[in-house]
């Protein structure tokens, strides 16, 4: 028997899916929550095999969510439930330990197959988000320094030091629509979104030398 809870401040998606796994012989819902520290208190509680989270939660969310909650002991299993792409969007969230993440416009027999599957201990991709991280060339099992080239470490290490995509491209003696592609091959491969985001990724997973 599979545990679930399900974090989710949509009153009306976390009543549905309470039909939807009280109706499965294999499944069995143990709780919801419609905010991150709700999420805590009840998973302090009482342990479940399996988290459905939404990526937006009162009270914090993103792949820092992920990050906490996989330190609870025991920790849970987490399926990312979202409106969001299955694109770029994924990648923090599984490199934080995500076992899958799936939009919400997928349909509910692909949900109970990423729950059963992330609670065997696999990974959940959709065909979009594998067709998405094989044509931008992303593993999201490699370590950040090795998903990087020399030269988009030293790009980031530029941002870093604050300068713009055109103080960059005359320190490397190429045009700034070079540097801009680095910088958008860069957010791909890390999962963010912005020159912000990237400086932040980099300075956390001790890129910046």
């Amino acid at each position: 028997m599979i545990r679930v809870f399900v974090a989710d401040d949509h009153d009306i998606v976390r009543t549905g899916l309470k039909r939807l796994i009280d109706d499965l012989p294999d499944l069995m819902w143990c709780g919801e929550a419609a905010c991150l520290e709700d999420v805590f208190d009840a998973l302090a509680r009482a342990p479940v095999d399996v988290l459905v989270l939404d990526v937006n939660m009162p009270g914090g969310g993103g792949p820092h969510a992920v990050d906490r909650l996989l330190g609870l002991t025991p920790p849970p299993r987490i399926v990312v439930f979202t409106m969001y792409p299955e694109d770029s969007h994924a990648v923090a969230f599984l490199r934080a330990g995500a076992g899958a993440f799936i939009s919400k416009r997928r349909s509910s027999a692909e949900l109970i197959e990423a729950i059963r599957k992330v609670h065997a201990g696999g990974r959940y991709v959709t065909p979009d988000l594998a067709d998405y991280l094989f044509q931008q060339q992303i593993d999201v099992e490699k370590a950040p320094a090795d998903l990087l080239s020399e030269r988009e470490i030293e790009v980031v290490r530029s941002l870093a030091r604050g300068l713009r995509a055109t103080e960059v491209a005359a320190d490397f003696a190429v045009s700034t629509s070079t540097v801009n592609t680095y910088v958008q091959r860069i957010k791909a491969k890390l999962g963010v979104h912005t020159a912000v985001e990237i400086v932040e990724f980099a300075r956390a997973n001790g890129l910046l030398g």
